[in-house]
């Protein structure tokens, strides 16, 4: 069937984002080949299945476009200021492991911009998603407004990072600040994380280092930004999709206890939040 050209870019968003998860989902369970790329990363023959199914969606219906995919690098103009992220399979080892959570990551950028973005759970039938005004939660047939909440108290700590980074900031320590004296720190080992705080999963979410815009966090910052997250980078800076490290809280209270218990690391004490 041919690609309606005319969908808007999150409808196409989310069109990629259901093309990867169709693929994912017709390979789950299975003996999987593991791809590696050095150390303890690997792809696996789904990542590149999903990313190839995905990608030719992208190509059809936005040509003029470029794309930057996890597995196969940039595709299309190299002048094109529109720029599709695509991460086909986050959270590959969970998926590899044959347990949860996993999901796609597609993110339209144009410089520092996230136009539109969608982050498919295929496990849970599960699409986040925004046209960067909005946030929206569709589940089957089922799709309503979503917003960020503080009432999990669970905070996301993804520790797939070095630690301690450049500046001697540990997320191992972190766990143990005072940050985590009214919330409760998880590790689920996928950046989809970040989607959750958009959408109310989860009160917030921490990752340090210094990082390009990525195929992994672009679609999660698009969607938080829209949400109307408290986000900045680790020492509070103005949060940039290249950037290092990222804060996102669902509200003002999340926030001042994360940058508090990052603060007690450094001598100068509590790092100061941004305006808001």
């Amino acid at each position: 069937m041919r690609r309606v050209a005319r969908a808007s870019d999150a409808e196409i968003a989310i069109m990629a984002a259901k093309e990867a998860s169709r693929v994912l989902l017709e390979r789950e369970g299975a003996p999987h080949e593991r791809i590696f790329k050095g150390g303890g990363d690997f792809a696996t023959e789904a990542d590149v299945a999903a990313e190839r199914a995905a990608l030719a969606l992208l190509r059809e219906c936005r040509p003029d476009d470029a794309v930057i995919a996890e597995e196969s690098g940039w595709s299309g103009p190299r002048e094109a200021e529109r720029v599709w992220m695509l991460d086909p399979l986050c959270g590959t080892l969970n998926y590899a492991s044959r347990t949860g959570p996993y999901g796609v990551n597609v993110a339209l950028t144009k410089g520092d911009e996230v136009l539109a973005a969608a982050v498919s759970e295929p496990l849970y039938d599960r699409v986040i998603w925004t046209d960067g005004s909005a946030v929206l939660i569709g589940c089957g047939d089922e799709e309503a407004p979503a917003s960020p909440s503080p009432e999990s108290r669970v905070v996301e700590i993804l520790m797939d990072a070095q630690d301690p980074d450049a500046r001697g900031f540990s997320l191992a320590r972190f766990w143990r600040s005072s940050a985590f004296d009214t919330l409760n720190p998880r590790y689920v080992g996928t950046g989809i994380s970040l989607a959750w705080v958009a959408a109310g999963l989860r009160a917030g979410f921490v990752i340090a280092g210094d990082r390009a815009a990525s195929v992994h966090f672009s679609a999660g910052i698009g969607l938080c930004r829209a949400a109307g997250c408290i986000m900045s980078g680790l020492m509070g800076e103005d949060l940039h999709l290249a950037n290092s490290g990222i804060v996102c809280a669902a509200d003002g209270r999340t926030y001042d206890a994360l940058m508090n218990g990052i603060g007690e690391q450094f001598q100068s004490g509590p790092v100061d939040p941004p305006v808001r």
